[in-house]
């Protein structure tokens, strides 16, 4: 029950920045105005999620493929990040944001430059004409490392539009805060 108040939270949340975010006849979202995505990455929403997973990841002495990640998103969409990686405050960031935020931190190429993956781990998908949401548990860890650094659940809200899907929003919770993901979200049945 806690976590469909938290899911019903979310949607309070981010329901008006979606609405207040409509473009006007003048503004009319289109791929032009964005920059190119690869048509797999947008053809389904698992597609569109496993492409957002792999735009932040990479190798040690690499960058991220931020071009790929802002291909994926509606110009106007936001990404909340959980109150932990945030100092306890409440932020909603655009994907201009969020690159602003990780991409001077990656320490590229230096001494401790271990990379970064972040995977899914299993995704429910819920969709509806031209609208879908994917719970997707996943989980964090160093390029070529075993060890986790941390798991939770990414909310992705996405649009249908043009052809294509697109992402208006993610917002993100982990275990150290949440407690344990439930085990309909590890894709496991509640008997184990």
């Amino acid at each position: 029950m806690k976590t469909l108040k938290r899911l019903v939270m979310m949607m309070a949340v981010l329901t008006p920045a979606v609405l207040s975010a409509q473009p006007t006849d003048a503004e009319e979202v289109s791929s032009e105005a964005t920059h190119f995505p690869v048509a797999e990455d947008v053809a389904t929403p698992e597609a569109i999620v496993t492409a957002a997973y792999e735009s932040i990841m990479r190798a040690p002495g690499e960058r991220y493929d931020w071009d790929r990640f802002r291909s994926l998103f509606l110009p106007q969409a936001n990404l909340i990040p959980n109150t932990e990686q945030s100092g306890g405050k409440f932020t909603v960031l655009s994907p201009e944001d969020f690159i602003a935020r990780v991409d001077p931190g990656t320490n590229v190429g230096g001494p401790n430059d271990r990379g970064f993956a972040e995977e899914a781990v299993h995704n429910v998908v819920e969709e509806y004409g031209d609208i879908a949401h994917v719970f997707s548990h996943y989980q964090k860890h160093f390029w070529d490392d075993a060890q986790i650094l941390g798991r939770g659940i990414n909310t992705f809200q996405l649009v249908r539009n043009e052809g294509r899907w697109w992402i208006v929003g993610i917002a993100w919770d982990e275990e150290t805060g949440a407690g344990p993901i439930p085990s309909r979200y590890r894709g496991e049945t509640a008997d184990g």
